[in-house]
């Protein structure tokens, strides 16, 4: 984030009330008591639902940084739509990853976030519950956006293996080390130029099966997660 960026934020929280860092600490401040704040679905796909939403649909823009790629109205919800595909020349619509974001109509509070079958084939339910388990005791700041948490109890069944990313994503556009690395690289769907590009880079075991490492990039955020080091962290790129 720039800092003229920044100085306006700070500026307009000075002036307003409900500034957007207020809703973005009290949301943090909800995983403290994870399961009375949350629930984890796991059906296809992940989804994260909100007990006591506090984020509006207009600082989720804000904070990822990109309009959705679609609006769309059923009832008294909002959905909010961003679709992830494979940056190539072609469309590879087998393989795009939508993750769909739920708002009330009434107060645009977002009420449930939803990761599609293809990307929690990488960020698994078994990785959130560790993630979100380390939420409540890291430190955030707005300029110090690293977060750190431990992976050393994690089910090896939790970490998903080639063939499984194979099947959620295809085949990698790169591959480095005899293959032993796998990259991907992704575009926002109707994005234009100005919207940061994502990656995948997975490292493998020396048997080309299990996964040591995945370091995942969606826009402005980073999973880093070290199996063999039972480490990760989650940075966040304002």
């Amino acid at each position: 984030m720039t800092a003229l960026r920044l100085l306006l934020l700070l500026t307009l929280c000075a002036q307003l009330s409900g500034c957007l860092l207020n809703r973005v600490y009290a949301f943090k401040n909800q995983f403290c008591d994870y399961r009375a704040n949350f629930t984890l679905l796991v059906d296809g796909g992940v989804t994260l639902r909100m007990h006591s939403p506090v984020l509006l649909d207009t600082d989720v823009v804000w904070l990822i940084g990109a309009e959705p790629t679609a609006w769309s109205k059923n009832g008294s919800w909002l959905e909010m739509l961003y679709v992830v595909e494979k940056d190539l020349p072609g469309p590879t619509p087998g393989y795009a990853i939508p993750l769909r974001l739920l708002f009330s109509s009434g107060d645009r509070l977002l009420s449930a976030g939803m990761i599609d079958k293809n990307l929690s084939a990488m960020i698994t339910p078994g990785l959130i519950e560790e993630t979100v388990a380390h939420a409540c005791s890291s430190e955030t700041s707005m300029l110090r956006k690293n977060v750190a948490f431990d992976l050393s109890d994690l089910d090896r069944a939790d970490i998903p293996d080639r063939e499984q990313i194979l099947e959620a994503l295809g085949p990698p556009q790169q591959t480095l080390k005899n293959g032993r690395v796998m990259i991907y690289r992704f575009r926002l769907q109707g994005a234009g130029p100005e919207v940061e590009k994502s990656h995948a880079r997975i490292w493998l075991g020396p048997g080309g099966d299990e996964v040591e490492r995945v370091r995942f990039r969606y826009l402005r955020y980073e999973l880093d997660a070290d199996f063999i080091a039972g480490r990760g962290s989650i940075k966040v790129h304002l």
